[in-house]
């Protein structure tokens, strides 16, 4: 008797085994995915605030447009990012500020079938420094 409880006991080892296995494979995977949409959302908030330093240089709507996509073009791209585009300028004299909303794509590196392409999007808020004061 002692034979055939080993086995039993080993059986059911190696069956926890598989079915633990099961659970924490996925779960480190989606813990990859967390880690990248952490990490590229905090860059896309990053491009966001450069290219709204960069806007709020300028004198008018136009060239603040014009040198936020310039800033976004330097982006770097990649696997996990795709783009990272420009979404919306706002160059409010009255208030004395810009306004820039990004978006950038990212592909997931462990693509579930309801997770492999996520947007991010982000809004950064700079005074307007290059109005000349009135007189």
């Amino acid at each position: 008797m002692p034979i055939r409880r080993r086995r039993r006991a080993r059986a059911q080892t190696l069956i926890e085994a598989i079915t633990g296995f099961a659970v924490i494979i996925p779960l480190a995977l989606m813990a990859i995915d967390l880690t990248v949409l952490v990490t590229t959302s905090q860059s896309n908030e990053q491009w966001a605030e450069l290219a709204a330093r960069v806007a709020a240089s300028q004198s008018n709507e136009q060239n603040a447009r014009l040198s936020a996509e310039g800033c976004l073009a330097k982006a770097k791209t990649s696997n996990i990012v795709q783009s990272v585009a420009l979404e919306g300028v706002e160059y409010d004299l009255g208030k004395g500020q810009v306004t820039i909303k990004t978006k950038m794509l990212v592909n997931m590196p462990v693509p579930f079938p309801f997770l492999s392409q996520v947007e991010c999007h982000a809004s950064a808020i700079q005074p307007i420094v290059a109005t000349p004061a009135p007189l």
